[in-house]
């Protein structure tokens, strides 16, 4: 399955470990953000791949105090060690109580040109653009254009009647159940709008009741656009141009779409494995703009004033949007949100083919950071968002390790693919002090290969990321959809069952499998677990230093509170195993040899174990 780039990324030592917000780097043609069952035949889009992944948020020594150098001093520090260990190729702009403290740009903007990047440099934005879209939302709601409880059968009553029961609101906040157009294979090159909106009206049902649950839809956003053109009677790129891009003075940023208008500056989309990944996107609202560092923070400082709409508008904003159920989502009108020990983040990434762009705001200090890249394997994105953070709040921080799928590429680039993988099961026993094992560089590793149709190597690719972390629901969905694609239906349904059953909520698994003829209930079971079993697993467990998972019941309900996030609920898989509904998580219940609960490993992006607080 495909991982994308989810909204939000944990940062700071009180939230390396965000049990529901890992961040992709959001990734438009996605936070699950976002899986997608199909793989592009043009453009690559690998979901999760960076992103907020628990994968990515490396530890690493040596680590590095604040007592002797400025704090501008140890962003060049760790910039430079990314660079120099192919870690990071782009832009970066990080500001203090508003004012820019370190911009400064690395690698290149054409790689095989060796055109070097400058910090003016114009990158593809990807599902960064998203904030951008319930902008235009939120100022033709103050306008008095639309209200977010307007249906989007008013709009577009071309829709089943299901569109009926969704509002903008619910677009905006992923609540809606409008698919992932890029799940629905909508993944052609010259891809428009109107082709997405042709392709969501034929879907005959959603992918669940409005408000029942979060589910990142590229498809809702889409939807959103076309709200907006339809609302104010103006193209969407030339509203945006009129209401945001022109009264900030944002000279260098545009929507790109069918205009086709002319980038300035452009860093090309680049990949290690495949090459050039820079194949022009022609929809917009889920993505499709193109910006520089400058313009991004004139963004960021223009949101704490009124140019644009309300302050109390914008509060609304960065409020978490609530279900059905009354659970939170830990996600507004276009931004992830994660309320920390010093108050509210705001943040965003964003994914596509080369690209990869995050930006991370501090409502309470006044402080941001901004990454743009264009280089598809510059994954240390987890690494680099904590270290920035931990830098700014004058705490120590750390290097990001080298992620071991790099390795892994290149030998298999080098090598027949049995001497590849001995010799890269060799490197992470003999060599785990200078790299990190990440599942999600490897997925993203196989996709590559899925991307060319080379299914047999995607299939030792994915092989070998089941061997590697065997507790991941995500490996087996990813092993099972290459087997299906070279069309080994039996041991696609062997895996594609197994992730099912690490992950009840793998609605891309249940999708595929009905699609290769089983029966829907049959994969569906419900598991009844009695409470004095239940009141074993209430407690506190410490994933590190300053960051808990407390494990709570109410009635026959079970609920994970992670340190600075809001309670969620989560659902037994199997007597010992619980999954949410809201991202692709699990925990895992262990206990020693006298049956006792010692501690439970949280599955996210990998194996993360939590000791148990007495």
């Amino acid at each position: 399955m495909r991982r994308t780039g989810s909204p939000t990324q944990s940062v700071g030592a009180a939230t390396r470990f965000p049990f529901f917000r890992i961040l992709s780097f959001n990734n438009e043609c996605p936070h699950q953000n976002h899986s997608s069952n199909h793989h592009p035949k043009k453009n690559l889009s690998m979901k999760n791949l960076i992103t907020l992944t628990l994968a990515m948020m490396l530890f690493v020594a040596p680590i590095f105090s604040q007592s002797t150098t400025t704090k501008a001093d140890q962003l060049d520090q760790l910039f430079t060690h990314c660079s120099d260990n192919n870690l990071f190729n782009g832009t970066v702009l990080v500001s203090e109580n508003g004012k820019v403290i370190y911009r400064k740009a690395f690698g290149y903007a054409d790689i095989e040109a060796k055109e070097k990047l400058t910090p003016e440099s114009s990158f593809y934005l990807a599902s960064v653009s998203k904030q951008f879209t319930t902008m235009g939302i939120m100022i033709l709601k103050e306008k008095g254009k639309l209200s977010y409880d307007d249906k989007l059968s008013k709009f577009f009553p071309e829709f089943p009647e299901y569109a009926d029961g969704i509002t903008v609101r619910h677009l905006m906040t992923h609540t809606s159940g409008v698919p992932d157009h890029y799940r629905l294979g909508a993944y052609k090159v010259d891809l428009t709008n109107s082709d997405v909106k042709d392709l969501l009206v034929k879907q005959e049902k959603l992918d669940f009741e409005p408000g029942e649950r979060y589910s990142y839809s590229n498809g809702g956003y889409v939807m959103l656009a076309m709200i907006v053109e339809k609302a104010s009677g103006m193209p969407f790129h030339k509203f945006m141009k009129k209401n945001i891009f022109d009264p900030l003075k944002m000279k260098n940023t545009l929507v790109y779409d069918e205009s086709k208008p002319k980038v300035e500056n452009r860093a090309k989309g680049h990949h290690h494995v495949s090459g050039y990944n820079d194949y022009e996107i022609l929809t917009s609202g889920a993505g499709g703009m193109y910006s520089r560092l400058d313009d991004l923070h004139k963004w960021d400082q223009a949101l704490y004033t009124e140019k644009l709409v309300s302050k109390e508008t914008m509060e609304e904003a960065y409020t978490s949007a609530k279900l059905n159920n009354g659970d939170l989502t830990d996600y507004g009108y276009g931004w992830g949100i994660q309320q920390t020990d010093n108050g509210k983040i705001v943040q965003h990434s964003g994914g596509m083919n080369g690209y990869r762009t995050f930006i991370r705001r501090d409502l309470n200090q006044n402080n941001c950071h901004i990454i743009l890249t264009n280089k598809g394997d510059a994954l240390a994105m987890g690494g680099i968002n904590t270290a920035i953070a931990n830098i700014l709040n004058g705490e120590e921080f750390e290097l990001p390790k080298i992620p071991l799928s790099g390795q892994l590429a290149k030998m298999m680039k080098e090598n027949d693919m049995e001497t590849a993988i001995t010799d890269f099961k060799k490197m992470i026993e003999a060599e785990s002090d200078k790299y990190e094992l990440d599942e999600m560089g490897i997925n993203a590793l196989g996709y590559v290969y899925m991307n060319e149709e080379d299914y047999e190597t995607a299939i030792e690719v994915f092989k070998l990321n089941v061997e590697l972390f065997p507790n991941s629901s995500n490996t087996y969905d990813s092993l099972g959809e290459a087997y299906m694609e070279n069309g080994q239906n039996g041991p696609a349904i062997k895996n594609y069952k197994k992730s099912i059953e690490l992950n009840p909520n793998n609605e891309n698994g249940i999708a595929m499998l009905k699609k290769m003829g089983l029966d829907e209930s049959e994969l569906r079971q419900t598991i009844t677990i009695p409470e004095d079993v239940l009141d074993t697993y209430v407690g506190k467990y410490e994933l590190q230093p300053g960051f808990v998972l407390e494990i709570m019941r109410e009635g026959d309900k079970m609920y994970v509170l992670p340190t600075g996030q809001q309670k969620s609920e989560i659902f037994a898989a199997s007597v010992t195993r619980f999954y949410s509904k809201i991202v692709d998580a699990q925990v895992t219940f262990n206990k020693d040899e006298n049956g006792k609960i010692v501690s439970l490993t949280l599955h996210q992006g990998g194996d993360y174990e939590a000791k148990k607080l007495e």
